[in-house]
């Protein structure tokens, strides 16, 4: 499953960077890099124990969410920091944008933690059927956009995306911090293939959602 999930994203990072290469340069260089990084991170690990917290764990907790959320901010602060990036993004098909979530599909992985009994099956259910749905829908709404139509079906379909990011990010932080008695505890989250799928596949998610959406709603406006 590991191999899977390293080989989805490792499609996703080249396919953009390719895709960025005569646009902008920036880009087609982090994206891979991005991704180098967090196989790296994952390698390591970021929770020592699968299944319970530990001493430690709450810092590296703070840590970890933070590294989630750098490509984020990156993304939201771009038109400032690098116009030229920002542009290329901005001019990237939009159909395109939907039909590259087609790697969530890695979501799959979190059916095996499931089985092995190291994910809560509250987080693995959800993650799981959201997941697997956006991946098979991403084609349906990358085509629908293709033709020019689907716009109010690709806005429902983007927020269901975010949803399902919220919906998993609430309940590992949920809790690790007590609030929620989820047994076992999500620490696998912080162990491959998880590492990888939470900071590389989860934030160019979360992008991708977001930039779909701008201009879903500027074109709705218009």
């Amino acid at each position: 499953m590991n191999f899977f999930v390293y080989g989805l994203a490792g499609v996703a990072a080249i396919v953009c960077s390719f895709y960025f290469r005569s646009r902008s340069r920036a880009l087609a260089l982090i994206l891979p890099l991005w991704f180098a990084l967090a196989v790296v991170i994952d390698q390591i690990g970021v929770f020592p124990v699968a299944g319970a917290w530990v001493d430690g764990d709450l810092i590296r907790f703070l840590i970890f969410g933070a590294l989630m959320s750098l490509p984020v901010v990156s993304y939201l602060v771009l038109p400032r920091l690098a116009p030229e990036a920002h542009r290329a993004l901005a001019a990237a098909p939009i159909w395109g944008l939907a039909g590259l979530q087609t790697y969530r599909i890695g979501g799959l992985a979190f059916l095996v933690a499931l089985q092995d009994g190291v994910m809560p099956a509250a987080l693995a259910i959800s993650v799981l059927i959201l997941d697997v749905f956006i991946a098979i829908s991403a084609l349906v709404v990358a085509y629908l956009l293709r033709r020019g139509r689907g716009h109010r079906t690709a806005i429902a379909w983007n927020l269901v995306g975010l949803t399902d990011f919220t919906v998993a990010v609430l309940l590992v932080a949920g809790s690790i911090f007590g609030i929620l008695a989820l047994s076992p505890a999500p620490s696998a989250i912080g162990q491959s293939p998880f590492v990888l799928i939470s900071l590389f596949q989860l934030p160019l998610g979360v992008i991708i959602h977001v930039e779909m959406l701008r201009r879903l709603m500027r074109r709705r406006g218009g």
